[in-house]
């Protein structure tokens, strides 16, 4: 059959889409998270796999520099956003409970609402993630929310890419004057049920006590806590519903790399009071216990108590990305 030179063109377009389209298995590689012969493993916490994936590209953007995670039950996809403004859906493959595989389903960039372009530049450094209607049966009506910095925002965004608005942030976090430098502002972001969405930069605004830091809400409620230590950085956070704040931070050198990675859960009130929230330390992983630590910033709850975390590269050879699946243990751990 002969086609038209219209139709051979937008044949052609098809079937490039069409293999854009097929999912790729990646070629993890296996890696222990804690060395045995280094010390004792936290107690609490059932480590379940961790993989260190390779930089593939796909449709010219590269699986790298991953900051932030969440999980979409309902469809069976795990999206990471890149601090590129790069979001990539990945699907977990499990083998008795553990994790021993990853499937590269897409790679979308994230576009400007007035260009419909993909963000660039400044507007580009995306890292915390959360999702909407991950959870309530329905397929294929995720919305998520992405963070970001150097101009501080939360950008709700299809999937696929495309925006649906931005909102508004509470006074407090509005002027980049008032955060500790453009690569310490919203590191971080969550959805309650009853709280509504919540953020936090990495280090606390100038001018606040170095010892607490601050969640927010966008309507303009503040809780404060105390900081696992004054150079830990809040890199991420999972909202796990009734207040209740898991909360990821870690301390991280550019000599000396990550030293020590926190598990740590508030249990916010729904009106704050005017001392820091309650806090439970759920676990610490110490690199001079045989933890094999790199830069972890992403951070999403899977079922139950098990989640996934995720390192950040930094686009550089000497770091590496990994995925961590872990299960963590109601028992509450000392401060």
């Amino acid at each position: 059959m002969i086609f038209p030179v219209m139709h051979l063109g937008w044949l052609l377009l098809v079937l490039l889409g069409t293999a854009r389209a097929e999912p790729i298995t990646l070629d993890v590689q296996s890696v222990p998270f804690h060395d045995a012969a280094s010390g004792t493993p936290a107690a609490g916490v059932r480590l379940l796999g961790m993989l260190e994936l390779p930089a593939v590209s796909r449709d010219g953007l590269k699986l790298s520099q991953l900051s932030g995670l969440a999980w979409d039950d309902d469809d069976g996809i795990l999206y990471a956003i890149s601090d590129k403004g790069v979001l990539f859906h990945l699907r977990p493959v499990f083998h008795n409970g553990s994790l021993t595989g990853l499937t590269l389903l897409r790679a979308v960039a994230l576009r400007d609402a007035s260009t419909q372009k993909a963000i660039r530049g400044r507007l580009s450094d995306s890292e915390g993630l959360d999702i909407l209607n991950g959870r309530n049966g329905q397929r294929g009506d995720a919305v998520l929310l992405v963070s970001f910095e150097r101009m501080p925002r939360i950008v709700r965004y299809r999937p696929d890419g495309t925006p649906l608005g931005e909102l508004p942030l509470p006074k407090a976090l509005k002027d980049p004057g008032d955060y500790r430098g453009g690569n310490r502002m919203l590191e971080s972001v969550c959805h309650d049920p009853a709280l509504g969405v919540l953020t936090a930069p990495e280090l606390p605004l100038a001018g606040r006590p170095g010892a607490e830091g601050t969640l927010y809400a966008l309507d303009g409620r503040e809780w404060r806590y105390r900081r696992a230590s004054s150079d830990a950085r809040l890199v991420a956070m999972e909202c796990l519903g009734q207040g209740r704040v898991l909360l990821l931070e870690n301390r991280f050198g550019r000599l000396t790399g990550t030293t020590h990675v926190y598990l740590r859960r508030l249990n916010l009130p729904a009106k704050p009071g005017a001392e820091p929230v309650e806090e439970e330390l759920l676990t610490v992983f110490d690199r001079a216990h045989g933890y094999q630590l790199d830069n972890f910033e992403g951070l999403a709850r899977h079922r139950g108590n098990r989640f996934f975390l995720v390192s950040d590269n930094n686009d550089l050879f000497v770091q590496r990305t990994l995925l961590l699946y872990l299960e963590i243990g109601e028992q509450r751990r000392p401060k």
